[in-house]
């Protein structure tokens, strides 16, 4: 294993808690707009379901379980920036628990959306400034997008985790059944492009030359399933939606954002090491 780089399942449940934040992400934003959901029980399911995603990887940093405690400062020190933002994260969801009722129009409900977004993001900004400030200066350059793909991930991700809980809960009507699929397919647009990019930076004078050769077919699967398996499910559905191509389409974005980040973060543990004296 490179140095530096964390185990599989570490990264795995990394994956799931960016997906986990970007479900809050989604439902802090229609909170504070009043869009919805409806209900005390449909605001408390996408808020179970994101505080089960970020917790599969808060629990093992916490026990202090040897690969998955990077961002999560180090024992017999204070903790770290990002940990003590993803303790303050759990104050608006409590918030948001306890105020969910009826149309949640309540001013109260909408604050606290709003704080549960704001968190959102400052956990996702601060796990890219982590992982960056592990790479030496001279790799800076090559991941400076690598903020706006972490947020941009969650925002995709997690709307597929929103979309499988709504019909789950048997809310998907077809009056609003077409908008969702259509901001989820220009999310995994616009990731596309990031991720290319980053991958094209990593190829710039300042990263090793050779640092991301040999990953190209591997790209291809994980592209299969972070972007056409999903957007096929999201295409072909009828327009009400169909809960076993969400499932689908979920589950194959977190197995190609899993097998994405296993590649780039081994190009990045290669080109730390080739740049270490």
């Amino acid at each position: 294993m490179p140095p530096n780089r964390p185990p599989r399942a570490a990264t795995l449940l990394q994956v799931l808690a960016t997906g986990g934040y970007g479900t809050w992400l989604w439902l802090g934003l229609s909170l504070l707009l009043g869009l919805g959901p409806l209900g005390r029980s449909g605001t408390l399911v996408p808020l179970g379901l994101g505080a089960a995603l970020v917790g599969t990887g808060l629990l093992p940093a916490s026990l202090q379980v040897p690969g998955f405690s990077r961002r999560h400062g180090v024992p017999g020190h204070s903790p770290a920036r990002s940990a003590l933002m993803a303790l303050a994260t759990w104050l608006p969801v409590l918030a948001v628990a306890c105020l969910a009722q009826g149309n949640n129009g309540f001013w109260a409900i909408r604050l606290a959306g709003a704080l549960l977004m704001s968190c959102s993001l400052a956990n996702l900004l601060l796990s890219a400034h982590d992982d960056r400030s592990l790479l030496p200066t001279a790799l800076l350059r090559a991941t400076a997008l690598l903020p706006a793909g972490r947020i941009t991930t969650a925002a995709y991700s997690g709307g597929l985790w929103l979309w499988l809980v709504v019909l789950a809960q048997g809310e998907f009507s077809s009056h609003h059944g077409a908008y969702p699929r259509t901001m989820l397919l220009a999310l995994a647009l616009g990731l596309g492009l990031l991720e290319s990019a980053l991958w094209q930076s990593s190829r710039e004078p300042e990263a090793p030359s050779g640092a991301s050769r040999g990953t190209l077919p591997a790209r291809l699967v994980a592209a299969l399933l972070t972007y056409a398996l999903p957007c096929t499910a999201l295409l072909l559905v009828d327009v009400t939606g169909s809960l076993p191509a969400a499932a689908l389409a979920a589950s194959s974005c977190v197995l190609g954002q899993w097998l994405e980040r296993r590649l780039y973060e081994g190009t990045l543990a290669a080109a730390r090491e080739a740049k270490s004296p």
